[in-house]
């Protein structure tokens, strides 16, 4: 994933076409000057070596004070640039050498050869090594001007997606009494996607509000039914004894119904995306949950002749846990390993910052172990009830409280689902 901003996109962009054109001009200069030079200097050594065959008088040491030396036929060649007199061509020639370059121009008159020759270095101290200066200096000036204006630029071309992404990161989908700001947009492709971002946003607020009222109008009848459910079995229960037949089952009702209000309670928390661990409604230790979960499922397991344990390998950090949701992702846990384990054992194991239920149960197949977490996905092993969303209701209530689940399972020995803290 590209992790560089737009911004520093078009700062890079901007930046790169300014360095191609910079460079392609300082050479295009570079090059226009070398050639005006060696016509200038042409025409200039052209004049010198007129003016010194017409006044032969001039003394041999005016002219080595000048850099300049003077060779025909007749004389001796001088041992350090002899090699680049031999078969040299008539007119304007750079010889570039170190430690010295020369400027030589050769060239007929009156019948005889003439050969000037001039030290390059009293010309390149000078005008090249400004030259030089100068483009460099204009190059990187050239350059940091690109990169100030790119940013600039690229500052004036975001600042509308940056206000578009402030406006709408501010709102909140609870406040439906928020006026739209689309409108605050020039008519442009921002505008535009302003507008469309608006119609979105509409439409999620709706749906929104729709899936509240339906979460609150189930809820609410549900909990009466079951707030009914419930003390009718109290008022049952405190008319008939404890050894009374009938008092284990009407007990079983009541822990039902509880179960049902948590796991209703657990269920809106989760679809609305509550994050309730700084204000749940009840909160315990982890001991506390998970010796509730077991005492409620322990009849369960006795009834198929499972054996069920509670293990506590290291007493945990005292810290509470928002009870309903803890104790719905055990008990959907727990419900699992009674439902798929025919022999064998059931764990409920605590450890420092976790807690896990081991079962030897049929196990999850291979090919199913990458998907049994999302909804509708559940086993086919057995013709068992359900929809297959116990799991993923447990894989969202620990994405809802900052848990992990995570899952060890082999097909035919069994299965370990652990919640980490």
């Amino acid at each position: 994933m590209n992790k560089v901003s737009i911004r520093w996109r078009i700062v890079i962009a901007f930046t790169l076409i300014t360095l191609f054109v910079a460079g392609a001009f300082t050479l295009a200069i570079y090059k226009i000057v070398h050639a005006i030079e060696d016509e200038l200097l042409s025409q200039e050594m052209h004049a010198k070596l007129e003016l010194i065959v017409a006044n032969p008088a001039y003394p041999q040491t005016t002219l080595n004070d000048l850099g300049l030396h003077l060779y025909t036929p007749d004389s001796a060649v001088e041992p350090p640039i002899a090699k680049y007199l031999v078969n040299l061509r008539h007119g304007f020639t750079e010889i570039e050498d170190k430690p010295v370059s020369y400027y030589i121009y050769r060239q007929s008159l009156h019948g005889k050869d003439y050969i000037l020759v001039q030290d390059e270095s009293l010309y390149e101290d000078g005008f090249e090594r400004n030259l030089f200066i100068a483009l460099k200096s204009g190059f990187l000036l050239t350059t940091l001007l690109g990169v100030l204006v790119g940013w600039l630029l690229a500052r004036q071309i975001i600042s509308p997606i940056v206000k578009l992404s402030d406006a709408f990161s501010r709102r909140k989908l609870g406040a439906f009494d928020e006026v739209p700001s689309a409108n605050t947009f020039p008519d442009d492709e921002i505008g535009s996607l302003a507008q469309a971002f608006e119609e979105a946003y509409a439409k999620l607020k709706d749906a929104l509000w729709r899936e509240r009222l339906f979460t609150s109008d189930v809820s609410h009848e549900f909990r009466s039914g079951l707030m009914v459910i419930s003390s009718s079995c109290e008022l049952l229960m405190q008319a008939r004894a404890e050894d009374d037949p009938d008092y284990e089952r009407i007990e079983r009702i009541a822990r039902a119904s509880l179960e049902m209000q948590q796991l209703i309670e657990s269920l809106i928390i989760v679809a609305r995306a509550e994050h309730t661990a700084t204000n749940p409604t009840r909160t315990q230790t982890l001991e506390q949950i998970a010796q509730e979960a077991f005492n409620r499922w322990q009849s369960g397991f006795e009834a198929k002749n499972i054996i069920f344990r509670l293990i506590i390998n290291e007493v945990p950090a005292s810290r509470s846990f928002n009870a309903d949701l803890l104790l719905t992702a055990l008990s959907n846990l727990l419900k699992n390993a009674l439902n798929y384990t025919h022999h064998g054992q059931v764990e409920l194991i605590i450890d420092k910052n976790s807690i896990s239920v081991i079962d030897t149960g049929v196990g999850i197949a291979v090919e199913q172990q990458g998907q049994v977490l999302e909804p509708f996905v559940r086993s086919n092993d057995l013709p068992l009830d359900g929809l297959g969303l116990g799991l993923s209701l447990i894989q969202r209530i620990c994405e809802n409280q900052g848990w992990r689940l995570s899952f060890f399972s082999q097909p035919g020995q069994g299965s370990t689902f652990t919640i980490s803290f």
